[in-house]
């Protein structure tokens, strides 16, 4: 199969204009078309239009905003022709079949042999829409389904035909998954595919709760959220992000083309409902669906819907024993159990809910996939749940389920007898999957090809050192891993000191260390917590022993006899962002949210945080350039605890290098990381020479102090604000020196600790820690 290098994307929509947004920061070539302009002097103007439109929206489409001018623009008059360039042509048109089938007609004239042409489309039938292509046409042609935003939602949906060559399947595959950084799941053709078919249901079914029953929005998303094992914006709030109006769309045109469907009238929404959306509540797009966020008198807040009168109200304080004792359960499965079968009206509110998702799901089988993985992945990729529904019939045991429907004379589905009469309680077990078609246990299969997991790394062998902070373990061919096992990757006193002595381990044992995990985020930085009850119990030695560690496990890392090779995703902030600064290689995911945001707390960065990304700064000179503007950028990164909001943008801000690796697909992360650390090693790698850093001493002080003046002035600072980030400053520049001067990296890790050692003895500190503690968000004192 040809390379797919240049993309050519149909349709500059809300849809069509982000696809090409994603193409973009996956580093394709994209060319994007749509209708010609009435206005002669720009003939491209829609096309202009929605490219500016999308670099408004939030979250951003773009990895970075510059990217927008890499995509090349046109007409369907003018610039048809440049399709025979395309190696993919993605259809994002209007979904009315009679106009996406004349485009595939007029594609069908001009494509290139081997070019691969999708339609984008939630639901329309796939193959109806290239029934009059010619036969090769038809071999190149499938149905793609992305899910919005393109750039954030992980799930691709991939609608082959019956038509469809089997090597453009597993190339488009292989390709999502690589290149776009997608999970991709390979749907039948059948109304609304897979994640919609389901996750549609199961908002849909949750609806009559709130409309005909007991139960407020507020009580509804706390109950269908990740309490749950569902996602964190739950029902009603992902109802109001994707668009009210959306979900009774595809509500609508999904009823009637799905006769046999014996749960189809779950699909006919709500009369209520019907006028929310008559009266434009649609959700985020309009203000107001669910939620409304309003001004009150203690600031912004959002307000729920009254079911009865549509009028929004303030939300109640949710104070339920059962739900409170839900919370105190760790393990979702655990969760989901203990609140599906409490004998309480919230216990029967979920038994329902799950009750009705369950059956759906298995009913489904084989009409919508063959496939349990499938549908399980659909739902954690397209709608974020944390448990697709065979997870939740695993969860809540096959048989328990069983029992309790026979109780309630429900109809038990072919699938799960089949699985019982195979022999089988659980659809997963031990790494295996139930196959519906053969009725055996076989292999689960890789998220993505080439997918390396710390799970997997774990199970080829016992970890050489672990306790509850830490571990390392064994990647094979001579590469070790240290793993994070905290929660939310905190990194405390315990983790790094393991992180120490683990380094000493990788010196007598492997030849290279990999530093990553399987978490959501890679690390959130200092156990705040953990220098609270230090500082409060008077054992100020111990906040300066870990701060004193924290810097000579930096300086271990970069100077290691072997290469490091760091691979953070998610947010990573404070400590965690200066371990990825210290190591050789970074090979990180573009949803990259890196800072150093110790300001915010009180504090510095002073894990060489400050010392480094002035380096980094000062080795961009030339011989004659002025190294001020560098210096004042470096100052505004830490000061304002910029983050970055993709791994584009942490290069930018420097936290990353330009040899430094970026990856699209998570899941494929951690292989490349191991397979970057044997490069290295193969190479002959030697640890990076001991720099010297001309600081400017008291000329750049001056400078970073009036700036900090000036936004003082200018209420960008607050008092407080003042103070820490004049503490930095004073690393900055050298500290209180009267002439330039060459100093060590030691002399600027020891301001580094002077400067993070004051803050903690500052009441001011100990306001900010404390608040972010409580509240979730800095104190702007």
């Amino acid at each position: 199969m040809k390379k797919i290098r240049k993309v050519a994307v149909l349709g500059s929509g809300v849809m069509g204009s982000q696809i090409a947004a994603h193409c973009v920061n996956a580093g394709l070539e994209v060319l994007l078309l749509d209708l010609k302009s009435d206005d002669p002097k720009r003939p491209n103007k829609i096309v202009e239009e929605s490219i500016k439109k999308i670099q408004n929206l939030k979250p951003a489409p773009f990895g970075l905003l510059k990217f927008a001018s890499r995509i090349q623009v046109g007409n369907f008059e003018d610039d048809f022709g440049q399709l025979k360039e395309a190696d993919w042509i993605c259809e994002v048109i209007i979904e009315r079949m009679d106009i996406k089938k004349e485009m595939m007609s007029r594609l069908d004239s001009i494509r290139s042999p081997r070019t691969i042409v999708s339609s984008n489309t939630s639901g329309l039938p796939i193959s109806e829409i290239s029934s009059d292509c010619s036969k090769d046409f038809k071999e190149h042609f499938l149905g793609t389904h992305f899910f919005n935003p393109p750039r954030y939602m992980k799930l691709l949906e991939i609608i082959p035909t019956e038509s469809t060559s089997e090597k453009v399947i597993s190339h488009m595959k292989r390709f999502s998954e690589k290149v776009l950084g997608k999970g991709v799941v390979l749907c039948k053709d059948t109304p609304n595919f897979v994640a919609n078919r389901i996750g549609v249901f199961s908002m849909a079914s949750i609806m009559p709760h709130f409309f005909e029953g007991n139960f407020r929005v507020e009580e509804i998303d706390a109950l269908t959220g990740t309490l749950t094992g569902y996602s964190k914006s739950a029902t009603f709030r992902t109802g109001d992000i994707v668009g009210l109006d959306v979900m009774a769309h595809v509500s609508r045109n999904i009823h009637p083309l799905i006769q046999e469907d014996e749960m189809k009238d779950v699909f006919n929404l709500p009369e209520k409902f019907g006028e929310m959306i008559s009266e434009g509540r649609l959700g985020n797009k309009t203000g107001q669906g669910f939620y409304k966020k309003v001004q009150t008198e203690k600031g912004r807040e959002f307000h729920v819907l009254n079911p009865e009168t549509l009028d929004y109200e303030p939300q109640n304080e949710i104070n339920n024993e059962v739900i409170s004792e839900a919370k105190s359960i760790r393990k979702k499965t655990d969760r989901l159990k203990f609140l599906s079968f409490h004998e309480s009206e919230v216990g029967s509110f979920v038994w329902e809910t799950q009750r009705d998702l369950l059956l759906y799901a298995a009913n489904r089988v084989p009409e919508i996939s063959d496939s349990i993985e499938s549908i399980d992945r659909a739902m954690k990729w397209g709608f974020n749940w944390e448990m697709g529904p065979f997870e939740r019939w695993d969860a809540l045991g096959v048989q328990t389920v069983v029992e309790r429907l026979t109780s309630e004379e429900r109809k038990i589905p072919v699938l799960i007898s089949e699985l019982k009469n195979a022999g089988f309680n659980s659809f997963y077990k031990d790494g295996k999957v139930f196959d519906p078609v053969t009725k055996t246990m076989v292999d689960q299969t890789p998220n993505a090809e080439g997918e390396l997991t710390v799970a997997e790394v774990r199970a080829s062998s016992h970890p050489f050192f672990e306790n509850d902070s830490a571990a390392l373990l064994d990647m094979g061919d001579g590469i070790a891993l240290f793993e994070f096992k905290t929660k939310n990757a905190t990194l405390g006193f315990e983790l790094v000191k393991s992180l120490e002595n683990c380094l000493a381990s990788v010196e007598k044992h492997f030849k290279a260390l990999v530093i990553s995990h399987d978490g959501d985020n890679f690390a959130y930085g200092a156990n705040l917590i953990e220098a609270v009850q230090a500082v409060q119990s008077g054992k100020f030695e111990d906040v300066v022993a870990a701060v004193t560690n924290f810097q000579r496990t930096a300086i271990k890392l970069k100077y290691a006899s072997f290469p490091v090779v760091a691979a953070p995703f998610g947010r990573t902030l404070g400590g965690g962002t200066e371990f990825v600064l210290y190591s050789d290689r970074v090979v990180a995911h573009h949803e990259l949210y890196m800072g150093l945001v110790e300001v915010g707390v009180g504090l510095i960065p002073a894990g060489g945080g400050t010392t480094e990304l002035l380096k980094r700064a000062m080795n961009k000179l030339e011989s004659e350039a002025d190294p001020i503007p560098f210096i004042k950028e470096v100052f505004k990164t830490i000061g304002l605890a910029k983050v970055s909001d993709s791994a584009f943008r942490a290069k930018e801000l420097g936290f990353l290098r330009d040899e430094d690796l970026i990856i699209m697909n998570r899941n494929l992360q951690l292989a490349l990381a191991k397979k970057e650390a044997l490069s290295m090693v193969v190479s002959g790698y030697q640890p990076p020479a001991k720099e010297e850093v001309l600081v400017l001493g008291e000329k750049v002080l001056g400078i970073l102090k009036t700036m900090l003046y000036v936004m003082h002035e200018a209420k960008f600072a607050t008092d407080y604000d003042k103070v820490v980030s004049g503490r930095v400053a004073n690393v900055l520049s050298g500290g209180d020196l009267s002439e330039p001067q060459i100093v060590s990296e030691d002399y600027l890790f020891k301001l580094e600790r002077e400067a993070i050692l004051e803050c903690f003895n500052d009441k001011g500190t100990h306001a900010r820690i404390e608040h972010m503690l409580k509240a979730g968000k800095p104190l702007r004192n």
